[in-house]
């Protein structure tokens, strides 16, 4: 059996210097879900000026938001300059693509923080010190009034406000006029810096267009702009990966919690996850797609396999906790440590029980888990399908990673 998660592997490891100029083209056509003007606007033979603008607005990332990152990376390895932007100045303002309601305002002490532990987290993937890591507030406090009003003049305001999002938010009475700026000043992001190619999620289309426009008013070249897919969450559900949702992996977690929670990713969703996290090139996703076709389980391992890898820099860190896995879960090798003890008067209820080990958001989440038959009995080895009274100890799975002792107190 094919093993892609040692293939890709290597492929992150590797040096890329005898690597063609098609073959980055490939790599980065698998990446993106839309290029423009296109990707052949982008001449690998000279060295060019690669930007990534991020509005440090939390402390805490999920791998949703590293798929540039692992787009920027491939820039770094292939030896072009490379700016990461922090947006101290536009977090003040906020994003406000697909926004709904207005972002809170930051401070400068939040911003420093959120950032300070955003550069440790994308480390594990990407080496830093190889980026540019620049605040935007180095060039934006100097611009003047009249710069801004000269930009702002040569924009219709009838299509900056065909956007859905400015339109829903007027409609609400909720944009503010500042919001409206946003785009001119990730604009003078780009003028500031010479960008020629500008990454970032297809969520922003119309900011990144926006940036074309402004380089074009100020008399520079119009820059790339390279967008990549936003990532789904685990559930297969259609919505992006978010905290909120709870269908997340975060940076921060345990090797062990990043295997697991990618074992169970959707099988709709496992290519989708191999294209954001590795370096395919296009003649490799028809065989990569007919393995995840015919093996689902065995493609999710190796790319939980291949993930916990990179972070370790080491193949064996991905091979342990693939062994891992399959001791506590395919071989059903479990230890006492392996379940949750919870302590429950006589008679409670097994549903009421459960929903007070803080796993599960409420008791009708975990009524519905019953009813899909994700809850057993492993003393028995039987689903549990209807709510019953605890009068001993019972060992409880839940879905594929949730295992408890109810016992009585």
């Amino acid at each position: 059996m094919k093993r892609f998660d040692q293939m890709l592997f290597n492929r992150f490891t590797d040096d890329w210097s005898k690597l063609s100029h098609d073959q980055i083209k490939s790599m980065l056509r698998v990446k993106s879900e839309k290029i423009l003007p296109s990707i052949n606007d982008i001449d690998l033979s000279k060295p060019q000026r690669v930007k990534l603008g991020i509005d440090a607005t939390g402390t805490d990332i999920h791998i949703g938001h590293m798929c540039p990152i692992f787009v920027l990376n491939m820039f770094v390895k292939l030896g072009h300059h490379v700016d990461l932007i922090i947006g101290d100045f536009t977090a003040k303002i906020g994003d406000p693509s697909g926004r709904v309601t207005e972002r809170a305002i930051i401070t400068d002490e939040q911003i420093a923080k959120n950032f300070a532990t955003y550069a440790e987290q994308i480390g594990r993937y990407i080496d830093v010190k190889k980026l540019h890591v620049v605040k935007n507030s180095t060039w934006l406090k100097k611009v003047t009034l009249e710069q801004v009003i000269a930009i702002a003049q040569q924009r219709n305001m009838a299509t900056i406000m065909q956007r859905e999002d400015f339109r829903q938010r007027m409609e609400q009475g909720g944009l503010t006029q500042a919001e409206t700026l946003y785009g001119i000043l990730v604009g003078l992001d780009s003028v500031a810096l010479n960008t020629t190619i500008e990454l970032g999620g297809i969520d922003q289309l119309l900011n990144l267009q926006q940036t074309r426009e402004v380089q074009r008013i100020m008399g520079q070249d119009a820059e790339v702009i390279m967008m990549n897919p936003i990532l789904e969450g685990l559930s297969g559900d259609g919505r992006k990966m978010s905290k909120s949702y709870g269908n997340y992996v975060a940076v921060n977690s345990t090797a062990e919690d990043k295997f697991g929670r990618l074992m169970s990713l959707g099988d709709n969703l496992i290519l989708m996850y191999f294209k954001c996290f590795s370096y395919l090139f296009e003649d490799e996703i028809a065989e990569l797609s007919a393995f995840i076709k015919s093996y689902p389980m065995e493609a999710k391992k190796q790319l939980a396999t291949y993930f916990v890898a990179i972070e370790a820099k080491n193949m064996a860190a991905g091979e342990a906790e693939r062994a891992k896995f399959e001791a506590k879960f395919s071989k059903r090798e479990l230890s006492e440590d392996d379940f949750l003890p919870v302590r429950v008067g006589v008679n409670t209820m097994m549903l009421d029980a459960l929903a007070t080990t803080g796993k599960f958001k409420s008791k009708g989440d975990v009524k519905r888990l019953m009813q899909s038959g994700a809850i057993r009995n492993l003393d028995n080895d039987t689903v549990i399908s209807t709510d019953f009274a605890i009068v001993g100890p019972i060992k409880i799975k839940v879905g594929k990673l949730n295992f408890f002792k109810l016992e009585i107190k």
